[in-house]
């Protein structure tokens, strides 16, 4: 049997209209060199869907690894996606609370028993994600994060 507990806050992410602009700030505030800025692969790698469908949707990333916990800061970029329903919707702030799951489909039961649904899937190398729309029941979107074995 699998473990749904959410134990580890692994990541907060912010979304933001200039990654270059947000990430010298950070980078200031917190003393330390400034994080490539990466983009996440084409929809063939990662199988991106938003809302139950398809998405061409992309974003510009980078990290600030800290002792605790990873700052994401993300800047949409192309098609529909949670990233760019946020903006639209708050403006830059912060987009999620992430954790490292260890049963993904159990976790995701246990997330519908409440009423919230999967609003975005992808891939990456290692592993996947998932993004809910928990926002109106837990005041902030959730991400679970899962590591291929």
């Amino acid at each position: 049997m699998g473990d749904d507990r959410l134990r580890h806050v692994t990541q907060i992410g912010l979304v933001v209209k200039d990654i270059e602009k947000s990430r010298a700030a950070w980078s200031k505030l917190l003393g330390v060199e400034e994080p490539r800025i990466v983009e996440t692969e084409s929809w063939e790698s990662t199988h991106m869907t938003f809302r139950g469908k398809p998405s061409e949707a992309r974003a510009k990333l980078t990290f600030f690894k800290l002792e605790n916990i990873v700052i994401e800061i993300i800047q949409p970029i192309g098609g529909p996606s949670t990233w760019r329903n946020f903006l639209e919707k708050h403006g830059e702030g912060i987009h999620h609370v992430a954790f490292q799951v260890d049963d993904l489909q159990q976790t995701l039961e246990k997330f519908r028993r409440m009423g919230i649904e999967a609003e975005q899937k992808g891939e990456y190398k290692g592993g996947c994600y998932v993004y809910t729309d928990s926002e109106s029941k837990l005041g902030a979107i959730t991400e679970l994060l899962h590591a291929h074995r």
